[in-house]
């Protein structure tokens, strides 16, 4: 059926890429972010393994120059010694120069893009759905990992360079010395299964991450400071705090116990591969004080390089979940966006219908919307009104296209919604929700933002200023619309929560001539004599471009507001109870009458 939702179901059974595939597309981002900078990386990682593979092959010929008396070994000894030190700490410093640069470039380049990624789809449902939310949250949390990824795989060659060129070393005293190698191997089968247990620990935590961290939030900042100290909560939020985090660690923390543990006997098994190495270069071998020297110096830098190399492997495990965690927000990207490629038309001439639609939140099996038949005509005003939660601002979701209906279709002119490209269709809307966004810019670009043809368009901006209402709210600001907007910035000012939404409507009244008009009880914080002024002022508008077709949708919990519509669409349990202009559901006496009658006797 036409509109048939099968986006989330889609996105949580196709199939993901392989790793090795996760990695690559990952790293070929981070490459293209600074090319030569990696290259050089590289390079610097890759000579960095000499001088410290070299240590113990210096220390030797001291130790045989001293027991030989020689003094050309005893030099050579000690120049080298002193080489190795000081090419160890210029090629650090050059490394750890060009890795922060090339650390500050690939993290700019991988933020945009998760940011863009998110931007790019078309609906809504990832920042909606709590599963989802938990994914983007440890997404967000994986960055770092995300940052150091080409970093990390080159720490890695180094790390194996290192090793390699140690146990070579250690194979001039007797080739049987590379078993110290298997010896290792533990360490590192543990450290990549604690990586993966700690994923699955992270993930299934981070619904108790979110909560705590929101916690946090709510007794940090001003926004709610002044409900919590009149209602002297703020105990209540710190325990709060306190038992989220509380749960989340230890849920981690078990993790990270068992998994250290293991990696201590890991070690154990290392410690005593070196200790049997040592006493067999003695007793087994009798070997020359020498080499003995080059065993113990090489074996515990082996030591060392092997935990380097667990250490990268580690991270390298940590940065392959992040990739997937990408992959995973790529892949549902590229699911969910681009669906219709029909233009929006340029005029409405007949409605847009929905017909039969139905509507489950995703994730849940109870319709919010059930059988919904309706036709708005162009060129009018509509109202849509009902209780809390009978489905209200879901059928404005639906319009705007932030989610497509379960089953039935929503036709604009007879074209399937559906099929319409919906950054197309949303270019030809305007509006103002109640949870709008503040917008922290320059009052003109805050306003001016509403059509980014006309940002910087002062003549326009001030209009839309004036349209909204929101003329007495600039004329308080010390610099006018050139006032830079919340109280966090230099010179900053804050804004009422009634202000902040005055500016949202004038972003609303940018566009003109849309062909849909979308208003979600965006003016609840303000009065209703105020609410009823720019209702009308968006009721005007639209009447005055009936030409265009243009449908201008209301939502209020207020019905003196509503009355001035053309239609009136009451929503009850998700299913459309009346329709019809005021007097006609007046006359009626049904639900819409009770309701207003019940209202209208609250103000008397």
């Amino acid at each position: 059926m036409s509109g048939q939702r099968t986006g989330p179901a889609a996105a949580d059974t196709q199939k993901m890429p392989g790793p090795f595939a996760t990695m690559a597309r990952t790293l070929r981002r981070a490459f293209r972010a600074e090319p030569a900078m990696a290259v050089a990386a590289l390079l610097l990682a890759v000579l960095a393994t000499v001088p410290g593979a070299l240590l113990a092959v210096w220390l030797k010929l001291l130790v045989e120059g001293v027991t030989a008396d020689r003094r050309d070994l005893v030099l050579a000894g000690a120049i080298g010694v002193a080489a190795s030190s000081i090419a160890i700490w210029l090629l650090r410093l050059a490394s750890s120069r060009v890795t922060r640069r090339f650390r500050m470039k690939v993290s700019v380049a991988l933020e945009t893009y998760v940011a863009d990624l998110q931007a790019s789809i078309d609906t809504i449902e990832h920042q909606e759905r709590p599963e989802y939310l938990d994914r983007l949250a440890v997404l967000r949390e994986s960055v770092y990992q995300l940052d150091h990824m080409l970093l990390a795989l080159i720490d890695t060659i180094s790390s194996l360079a290192c090793l390699t060129l140690t146990v070579l070393v250690l194979m001039t005293v007797s080739p049987w010395m590379a078993l110290l190698v298997l010896f290792a191997a533990p360490t590192v089968v543990m450290s990549s299964w604690r990586s993966q247990a700690y994923r699955m620990a992270e993930e299934s935590a981070a619904p108790d991450q979110r909560l705590y961290r929101h916690f946090f939030a709510l007794g940090t900042t001003a926004g709610p400071a002044k409900e919590i100290r009149v209602t002297g909560t703020q105990q209540d939020i710190v325990r709060r705090w306190s038992d989220a985090w509380g749960r989340w660690n230890k849920t981690v923390a078990a993790t990270q116990w068992s998994g250290g543990l293991w990696m201590a006997a890991g070690w154990g098994v290392f410690a005593l591969g070196y200790v049997a190495a040592v006493y067999w270069t003695v007793y087994g071998l009798h070997a020359s004080a020498a080499n003995v020297v080059l065993v113990v110096t090489a074996g515990g830098r082996l030591g060392q390089y092997v935990a380097m190399t667990v250490g990268e492997v580690d991270f390298v495990r940590l940065w392959l979940d992040a990739c997937q965690r990408l992959s995973w927000l790529e892949d549902y990207a590229a699911t969910h966006r681009g669906a219709g490629d029909q233009p929006a038309p340029d005029r409405l001439g007949d409605s847009i219908r929905f017909e039969n639609v139905d509507f489950c939140y995703p994730g849940t099996s109870e319709p919010v919307l059930r059988n919904v038949s309706l036709a708005l005509p162009a060129g009018s005003v509509v109202a849509i009104v009902g209780e809390n939660g009978a489905g209200k601002s879901t059928l404005v979701k639906l319009l705007c296209r932030f989610y497509s209906p379960t089953s039935g279709r929503i036709l604009v002119d007879g074209t399937d919604l559906s099929g319409i490209a919906p950054e197309q269709w949303r270019s030809r809307l305007s509006g103002a929700f109640q949870d709008f966004a503040r917008l922290e810019f320059i009052a003109r670009s805050t306003v001016g933002l509403g059509d980014l043809r006309r940002l910087d368009d002062s003549e326009f901006v001030g209009a839309a200023v004036e349209r909204a209402g929101a003329t007495d709210v600039v004329d308080t600001l010390a610099s006018g619309l050139d006032t830079q907007l919340g109280a966090n910035w230099p010179d900053g000012v804050d804004l009422s929560f009634g202000q902040w939404q005055k500016f949202a409507l004038a972003r609303g009244f940018m566009r003109t001539g849309p062909l849909l008009t979308v208003l979600d009880e965006p003016t609840a914080a303000l009065d209703a004599e105020t609410e009823h002024l720019l209702f009308e002022r968006y009721a005007d508008q639209a009447r005055a471009s009936r030409r265009d077709g243009g449908i201008t949708v209301l939502v209020s919990h207020r019905f003196s507001t509503v009355r001035m519509a053309d239609l009136i669409v009451v929503i009850s349990d998700g299913r459309v109870a009346e329709v019809g202009s005021h007097e006609e559901l007046m006359a009626r006496r049904g639900p819409y009458a009770d309701l207003y009658t019940i209202q209208a006797s609250a103000y008397q």
